[in-house]
């Protein structure tokens, strides 16, 4: 043994020959000469590295790594409890103010938490709105504080429960994590003066109150048409939209915006085409539609609903829609699907028609030429499975989508562009890819 707690190569070369039986080794294989054999040649320290000549694990020959340098060793960065509690609480924090379906089904939403306090949305609509979005601002309000409250237990080295002692950055951003909910407290406080009477939505319903009434008078009357089950309601808990008889709303996060029909402009903004619903896993149409009111000290707000329920807003509507640009609307599902069925017969393979054949007019509608033939495309020929069509040409292209759709079940729309309907002349199965476009 050297000095400083080394190895020295002799005394490791006696240790193998000693404790190593004769006939494990190779009677071919060279000898080292004494002194030649088994060295450890060193490496550039990595940045932190300090120095060891401890050979017994080795992460580098004659080097260790000290604590937290590597992400994958002892004391990783990603292992730190800090860390870990920070990315988790993002989460809980952009989840509870954006809440999606599984916070809803889990309860973890401010209506539900405090409904015993809020009450009915059903039994008292203003009222309880009202409560709603003062309570939702404070509870927001306290996320913040809430991580901060977390973090000292989470890093409870950095003694943050001691404001006095901490870094100036986690001083600040404690007072900015107390000042959030004192402005807002002090916001419900002005709202909630006079039996809520400052509050935005109270002071929407006061301009369109009667000269001896209140705008309690025109809460009582909001309440009474959302009773009733004739009304529309559509859209997500954050942006819904609510039309009765009298009045258009649009519930949101913060606010309910609220306008009277008869006083409304509506105009169609725009329409966004979406490949999929995360709903019916089918192509969707998302339509804007600006309202107005003809009093200007009322906000203009927007509204947006699939295209498949355009139709039962306009019946409700007493005012109609004005478009301000070319927008088509899919007003139901089987549009949305002959759109579909369409774009997917132009990507398969085109049937020439011979010279000899002539195109008739489609049999389904009499005004324009066949343009579609059945043309089995599936390699087995199992029961159930697509089938040889032996008609010629006779249904065009809409004619045919609008058979495949009528003989489609309605409540399970997933399930129609993967499935097979009769031939509607020889009554043969036949798929999408069946259907071929006439060349």
């Amino acid at each position: 043994m050297g000095g400083g707690g080394g190895v020295s190569n002799e005394g490791l070369e006696n240790f193998i020959s000693q404790n190593t039986p004769r006939d494990s080794i190779s009677q071919s294989a060279p000898r080292v000469p004494r002194g030649q054999g088994l060295r450890f040649p060193e490496r550039p320290a990595p940045p932190g590295a300090y120095r060891t000549r401890t050979l017994w694990p080795v992460r580098y020959a004659g080097w260790r790594a000290s604590p937290g340098r590597f992400p994958g060793g002892d004391g990783g960065a990603m292992d730190s409890p800090e860390v870990t509690f920070t990315l988790a609480y993002l989460v809980f924090a952009v989840c509870f103010v954006f809440t999606p379906t599984e916070f809803h089904s889990a309860g973890l939403t401010v209506q539900n938490l405090l409904s015993g306090w809020l009450g009915s949305e059903d039994a008292a609509f203003v009222p309880y709105h009202l409560r709603r979005t003062a309570a939702t601002l404070l509870c927001h309000s306290l996320l913040p504080l809430g991580y901060y409250v977390g973090m000292c237990f989470a890093a409870s080295e950095k003694q943050l429960y001691y404001p006095s002692q901490t870094p100036e950055t986690w001083r600040a951003f404690l007072l900015l994590a107390l000042m959030l909910p004192t402005i807002t407290c002090t916001l419900i406080y002005y709202w909630s003066r006079d039996r809520w009477a400052r509050h935005p939505l109270a002071r929407t319903l006061a301009l369109y109150a009667l000269p001896r009434s209140g705008w309690r008078a025109v809460a009582s009357s909001v309440n009474t048409e959302f009773r009733r089950i004739d009304k529309f309601a559509t859209g997500v808990p954050g942006a819904r939209v609510i039309v009765t008889d009298t009045w258009v709303m649009k519930v949101t996060t913060y606010r309910v915006h609220v306008a009277q029909q008869q006083d409304v402009h509506l105009t169609l903004m725009e329409s966004q085409q979406h490949d999929l619903s995360p709903d019916s896993h089918l192509p969707v149409q998302l339509l804007t539609i600006r309202v107005a009111s003809a009093n200007p000290a009322v906000q203009a707000f927007d509204i947006r609903l699939n295209s498949t329920e355009y139709g039962e807003l306009c019946e409700k509507l007493r005012a109609p829609i004005r478009s301000v640009a070319n927008v088509v609307i899919h007003q139901s599902l089987g549009d949305l699907f002959l759109e579909t069925f369409a774009s997917l017969v132009e990507v398969n393979p085109a049937y020439s028609v011979p010279s000899s054949q002539d195109l008739e007019a489609c049999i389904g509608c009499m005004q324009t030429r066949a343009s579609v033939k059945l043309v089995k495309h599936c390699q087995a020929a199992a029961a159930g499975e697509c089938q040889q069509c032996r008609c010629r040409p006779m249904w065009c292209l809409a004619c045919m989508g609008k058979w495949f759709a009528s003989r489609q079940d309605p409540q399970r729309p997933d399930t129609w562009l993967a499935s097979r309907v009769p031939c509607p002349t020889c009554r043969a199965r036949f798929c999408i890819l069946d259907v071929c476009a006439v060349r």
